[in-house]
């Protein structure tokens, strides 16, 4: 047992122990939680805990007298070397040499087959579903590392994923994008002087759709082209898919718009929201931003959303009874439901900021099944070059691709650098810092400590084998750097489990950073003093450090796998 577990365990039987002492109820014990945390800094212990201050209140005293009560029994704990109290009610432990090395056993046991404990979900997650009018931008790829690792750490746990793309074939949109490139073939047939209006798509990619569309469906007229939107959709999704697998994401579901918004289905959707009455037919509040004179009221189907906390009722139906962006998404999410997945998770641009708990709140009045929908929403990507930000806008066809940041600094970098952060924080891609190789890199940091494992185990093939073969003892491994490689080691399946019950991928690039930073100061030990080289005249102390070092090399290579990074061996 790992020391999260084993530490959990021993401090819920103190507690209980303690509450069947005072002839307390201790049945709350089961859905209660504490946290217990790795000190970075060893005079305040190896691991800390805020028990007391979770359970005070129910022992009717202060977290600071409970604190020391709990630490009465640790320290019978023949593992536990000192327990220190610390205001308001922290407790700090300090754990014996053997306690570590045992810990390390256990992980090598494990061999990575790590039983993470959790009840199995069938679970959708959507995620990057760009509009097809043109290729994906930097704002895409964040979104689209950050819902892929999602679902590689939940299926590493132990969940039943679906990874779906949403395609937004049908609308004002689509729209525009035929009519983009009934512009374009326009011009290569009969006008190449006309000038692209405003109220087109921009930018050459689509100008290149029309050359596909023309050279693959030999017309002398356009309007010989029978089902022209889908031509285009299926063009410019191919090209979005080529991209996601360059990326290593590959969707198991397309659904489009089109299909699940087919009339029965929002008839049938109408009327359900009509006698719930989450629905009227009624007139919308004027926008701000229009004036009285371009201004007309027209009935339409409402949304109730003056009911759950909104400033006005929405917009589910058009005047002209074609369905709103807010239809479309309850025709979508309830098609989801109705597919049996428990948890829907949405990765969404943080644009939609105002928008979930609308959404949120129709579904919960629409849908009484059981389910959890949960809409991570990404912040900014702001690209940096030579110290300045690039300033970009789709709207005007002025933007950096996706493919082109991936050419520049390849996919490893770009997948690391999307999950570095959580999602709500924005994060700042600079090209010149990702081609440098030190610790600024965080990839090439962390890459670079994989390699090094590698290259001391390539070398000592003959203990290695020994090694293999359950030849070594851990004894030896006592210095700081040795048990602080430990620590992080064998906290390596509690971060993952973390990631996954809150989505955070950010928590594991974050975790292989700072052990690849541990390892690295451990290996620049050896230049110090020789006697801490990994490598030393004594066979037994070499054994054991190669043994920590293998184990290392492990983790690192696990953690990178998750993220779909690669694990080079030499750099």
């Amino acid at each position: 047992m790992l020391f999260y577990e084993y530490l959990k365990g021993e401090i819920f039987e103190i507690v209980k122990k303690l509450l069947d002492e005072k002839n307390l109820e201790s049945d709350f014990l089961e859905n209660k939680s504490f946290n217990i945390e790795l000190s970075h800094n060893p005079d305040f212990g190896d691991l800390s805990s805020n028990v007391a201050l979770v359970f005070s209140k129910f022992f009717k005293t202060s977290p600071e007298n409970l604190a020391e009560l709990i630490s009465d029994k640790l320290r019978e704990n023949k593992y536990v070397s000192k327990v220190e109290v610390v205001k308001p009610g922290f407790i700090n432990i300090f754990f014996s040499d053997l306690f570590w090395q045992n810990q390390l056993s256990q992980f090598i046991k494990i061999d990575g087959s790590y039983d993470y404990n959790i009840k199995t979900k069938s679970i959708c997650i959507e995620f990057v579903s760009a509009n097809p009018t043109g290729l994906m931008h930097i704002g895409h790829a964040r979104g689209a590392v950050l819902g892929d690792a999602i679902s590689s750490v939940l299926e590493e746990v132990g969940h039943n994923i679906t990874r779906e793309y949403y395609i937004n074939d049908a609308g004002e949109q689509i729209k525009k994008l035929k009519e983009t490139i009934l512009f374009h073939l326009d011009n290569m047939n009969r006008n190449p002087t006309k000038k692209l209006t405003d109220d087109l798509y921009p930018g050459e990619y689509l100008e290149n759709v029309a050359k596909k569309i023309l050279n693959k469906f030999t017309v002398k007229n356009v309007s010989e082209l029978q089902n022209l939107d889908e031509k285009i959709i299926d063009i410019v999704l191919t090209d979005i898919k080529k991209d996601l697998v360059q990326l290593n994401i590959i969707h198991d579901n397309f659904v489009s718009e089109k299909n699940i918004s087919s009339l029965n289905s929002i008839n049938k959707l109408k009327n359900k929201l009509l006698k719930s009455e989450l629905a009227y037919f009624g007139f919308q509040e004027k926008p701000k931003n229009i004036s009285d004179e371009h201004w007309e009221k027209k009935e339409q189907l409402l949304f109730c959303s003056k009911k759950f906390g909104d400033d006005s009722d929405r917009a589910l139906m058009k005047p002209n009874g074609e369905v709103t962006y807010f239809m479309s998404d309850l025709l979508y999410h309830t098609n989801k439901i109705k597919r049996k997945f428990e948890i829907l998770i949405n990765i969404w641009g943080v644009d939609h900021f105002g928008y979930v708990k609308r959404l949120k709140s129709a579904l919960s009045s629409l849908v009484k099944d059981d389910y959890i929908l949960e809409i991570k929403l990404t912040s900014l990507v702001n690209l940096i070059k030579k110290g300045e930000k690039l300033k970009m806008s789709k709207r005007k066809g002025n933007y950096i691709t996706m493919r082109e940041v991936t050419k520049e600094v390849g996919v490893d970098a770009l997948r690391f650098m999307m999950v570095s952060r959580n999602a709500d924080k924005t994060i700042d891609f600079d090209f010149d810092t990702l081609k440098n190789k030190n610790k600024d890199n965080p990839v090439f940091y962390v890459q670079y400590a994989y390699a090094r494992c590698m290259s001391i185990l390539e070398i000592s093939t003959k203990k290695i084998k020994e090694i293999e073969k359950g030849d070594y003892k851990l004894e030896d491994l006592v210095l700081h750097e040795e048990k602080m490689l430990i620590k992080y080691i064998c906290n390596f399946y509690n971060v993952i489990k973390n990631s996954a019950e809150f989505f955070e991928p950010h928590r594991i690039t974050n975790y292989l950073y700072d052990l690849s930073k541990i390892f690295h100061n451990y290996w620049g030990l050896g230049n110090i003093d020789k006697e801490k080289k990994v490598i030393t005249d004594n066979d037994e102390v070499t054994k054991s450090r190669l043994v920590l070092i293998k184990v290392v090399s492990m983790t690192l290579n696990k953690g990178l796998s998750l993220l779909k990074i690669n694990s080079p061996k030499s750099m």
